[in-house]
């Protein structure tokens, strides 16, 4: 007996439901940016991931030695968040608040913690009775000594540091200013194609479209990524060439300021 049209027509819409299941929704991810040890490195997230998703993502796709050490913490723009906060905190909120991510070593907290309880021990009074009783009367001799030394240098004009090296140091700490205000490495924005003198293009059907990294000058490099140096938003760079980009700033800053430059 053929169907009616009541079979016909749930048969139809089961047909359309199952070919709807079998082409799921493509998941967006991001590449989260992180510094340790003091080079960057990076793991693609999805929208749904948490802190603690990037610290499993970290684990399996770096090697040992990019990372501090087994059981590292996060510090989010300086301030170190505990592993209760990574179960809550989203990677994508980190991403869009262009926050600075860097992987710090457990034990080298806890040491300056243990350090920081000691400073605190020793400067309070019975302690420093107890320290001042230990040492008898060596403290005094210990103090005039100084003093001695301290005129003698008052005396000869000598001091521990040159005015030369201190010109060299402030000269360093300008270059490294120039480079970290005037070249940061900043993403693109949504749907954005590219940078054409005076605005981004946002056209991009994706998102989060990634484009293929031109490297730092002079090199080639190819990796897709969606970032790009402050000094030109016409040209796609990874964390990795962004690098080598200020590196070579630098250099080039060191030595303008050495032969009188600007």
């Amino acid at each position: 007996t053929p169907p009616g049209p009541k079979q016909q027509a749930n048969d139809g819409s089961s047909t359309k439901m199952d070919h709807d299941m079998d082409f799921p929704a493509i998941a967006t991810t991001r590449e989260f940016v992180v510094k340790s040890k003091g080079v960057g490195a990076y793991v693609e997230v999805r929208e749904t991931d948490l802190m603690s998703d990037v610290r499993r993502l970290l684990r399996d796709d770096l090697d040992d030695d990019q990372l501090p050490s087994p059981d590292f913490a996060f510090h989010i723009n300086g301030v170190r968040i505990s592993k209760k906060q990574e179960g809550r905190k989203s990677a994508f909120d980190i991403l869009d608040q262009n926050a600075s991510v860097e992987l710090i070593a457990r034990s080298d907290d806890m040491k300056e913690e243990a350090c920081a309880k000691s400073d605190d021990a020793l400067t309070t009074p019975s302690k420093r009775r107890r320290k001042r009783k230990n040492r008898g009367t060596t403290e005094p001799l210990a103090n005039a000594n100084t003093n001695e030394i301290e005129n003698e240098n008052e005396n000869n004009n000598l001091s521990p540091r040159t005015s030369l090296d201190r010109s060299l140091d402030q000269r360093k700490e300008d270059a490294i200013m120039v480079v970290s205000t005037q070249h940061k490495i900043l993403p693109a924005p949504k749907h954005s194609t590219g940078w054409d003198g005076k605005q981004w293009k946002l056209n991009a059907k994706q998102a989060y479209q990634k484009y293929k990294c031109k490297g730092a000058p002079g090199e080639k490099c190819g990796m897709r990524t969606r970032t790009y140096c402050a000094c030109n938003p016409s040209w796609w760079m990874c964390q990795a060439c962004h690098l080598r980009h200020c590196l070579l700033l630098l250099g080039d800053e060191l030595v303008s300021e050495k032969n009188g430059g600007p």
